[in-house]
């Protein structure tokens, strides 16, 4: 698990957490793409990214044909630090609403890198998890107002987030069990 830079994955979870919950004043302006006015999009919308690229640079140092073959179960290895980082994130963000809307988030977040990683490699989940809050503000808040489909701005006690967010992570955390699809694995070894 050294390669998978874990003990910086959960330090940077526990750093964005805190410091989300704490920083929700600061913004960052985004330019809505209907309306032409620009949204201010929270930092604490784009701190859970922090601990979602370093899992997704760990996975992407880690060699991919040696651990098929590896003795040692690599996913439920894997499994268990995605579980684990994002109880830690529940834990350290439950003080607080703009905590848990962080935390919540974060396993968003991580369940997107999961899903496109399994789908289409360790770089385009990267890609598509960074630019997914910016999409988010562009397209889905109309007059003031998140739809449905953009979680990351919808209140923390919100049932429709929580529901897509668990959605997201189970089938994130299932996908790890299965080999990443033939398409992503050439695409891993020919980023690596």
């Amino acid at each position: 698990m050294r390669v998978r830079v874990l003990p910086a994955v959960l330090a940077g979870t526990v750093l964005s957490v805190l410091a989300g919950s704490q920083a929700r004043s600061i913004v960052v302006p985004v330019p809505i793409v209907v309306g032409g006015i620009s949204f201010p999009l929270p930092m604490a919308f784009l701190l859970p990214l922090l601990p979602v690229c370093l899992f997704l640079y760990g996975w992407g140092r880690a060699d991919a044909v040696g651990e098929r073959t590896a003795v040692r179960r690599v996913a439920l290895l894997d499994a268990a630090a995605v579980l684990g980082a994002t109880g830690l994130a529940a834990a350290v963000g439950f003080h607080s609403a703009t905590g848990v809307m962080v935390a919540r988030d974060f396993a968003g977040y991580l369940g997107l890198a999961l899903v496109v990683r399994w789908c289409a490699g360790v770089l385009a989940a990267g890609l598509a998890v960074s630019v997914f809050p910016f999409v988010c503000a562009s397209l889905g808040v109309r007059h003031g107002v998140p739809r449905v489909w953009a979680w990351p701005f919808l209140p923390a006690g919100s049932v429709p987030a929580a529901l897509e967010v668990l959605v997201l992570l189970t089938v994130g955390v299932l996908l790890l069990w299965r080999g990443p699809l033939e398409r992503s694995r050439q695409a891993d070894l020919a980023a690596g």
